[in-house]
Order: C-alpha cells, then sequence, then structure tokens
C-alpha cells in the first residue's frame, strides 16, 4: 500500500512538472524578424512607463527597464525600487539559434545606468511578430521565481517619453 502512494505521488509530480515545461516548450512567442537600423530607429515602448530609443548612429537610452534583467527575481521587485535607466550602444545580430529564416537579435551594450550597485554589460533584445502581426522587442527573463518577458512595440509619431535619461522625475 504504501509503495502505491509513493508511485501515485511520484506520477503526478511527474505530471505536473511536464506539463509546465512542455506549456513553456510550446508558447509560440511569434516569428523571427529581421530588423535593420533603419527599421529599429525610433522609440518603443511597454505600456506607459518603459521606452528605448535607438538612434541610427547604434546608441540607445532606456527608461524604466525591467528589474529582472539586473537580477534575479526570487518575487516580485520592490514596487518602491526607482525605475533603471540606462544608455549604450545597440548591434543587430543573427541570433544563434537563427534556422535559414529571418531572425535578429538586439544587443544592448549598457554603458551607463542609474542602479550603481549593480553592474550589468549587455542584454539581447528578440525581434518577434506574433499573432497580432505586430513587431515586437522581447527581453526574455528568467530566474527562481519562473520565465517572464517584456515587449516593446514601435511608438507612433505621438509617443515621447516622460522624462529625459537619467532623471527620476
Amino acid at each position: 500500500m504504501k509503495r502505491g502512494l509513493v508511485s501515485v505521488a511520484f506520477l503526478a509530480l511527474l505530471a505536473v512538472t511536464l506539463g509546465c515545461s512542455i506549456g513553456e516548450a510550446l508558447q509560440d512567442p511569434g516569428d523571427p524578424v529581421d530588423m535593420t537600423t533603419a527599421t529599429i530607429a525610433g522609440t518603443w515602448h511597454a505600456g506607459t512607463a518603459r521606452f528605448i530609443t535607438f538612434n541610427e548612429d547604434g546608441t540607445f537610452t532606456a527608461l524604466n527597464l525591467p528589474h529582472e534583467l539586473f537580477e534575479d527575481y526570487p518575487t516580485s521587485p520592490d514596487p518602491a525600487a526607482p525605475p533603471i535607466d540606462a544608455a549604450g550602444r545597440y548591434t543587430l545580430n543573427r541570433g544563434s539559434n537563427a534556422t535559414d529564416g529571418p531572425h535578429a537579435d538586439v544587443k544592448l551594450a549598457i554603458d551607463e545606468h542609474t542602479k550603481a550597485d549593480e553592474h550589468l554589460g549587455s542584454v539581447t533584445m528578440n525581434a518577434l511578430r506574433p499573432g497580432d502581426g505586430q513587431v515586437y522587442l522581447v527581453f526574455f527573463y528568467s530566474g527562481s521565481g519562473g520565465n517572464s518577458w517584456t515587449g516593446y512595440l514601435k511608438c507612433a509619431a505621438d509617443c515621447f517619453p516622460p522624462r529625459p535619461y537619467g532623471t527620476t522625475s
């Protein structure tokens, strides 16, 4: 009887673990998109608080980057933590998992940022087109709290960051 209960518990644990893994593996984030300096240039937003502006000269500025890029997140980031702003250079690369089809990664080399207690050399965004047909630049990150992402859409002409880089008000 005891062995039967252990087997049932093991099978239940295995089913839950495989279910989560299979669900993440089967989730389709969208089709890869090739990016050029001309298509990436401009301001991209994630909601009304996160902005990244890409310049044609290969530089960028970012307002309110996700805290998960700077630290492993066992729990939600502290809502009282100040926003993380950054500046640096970007490059467009063919992704390491690229197939014969289009695929571009946007590598952000962070030269300066407002989270002084952390060092972050670079992060990568993926250019993707999900089912809605729009192009997103996406940060994927994982930690002990699970997997997550933040996607940015290119702004229309009237989309402006609410404050300049490096200021907190």
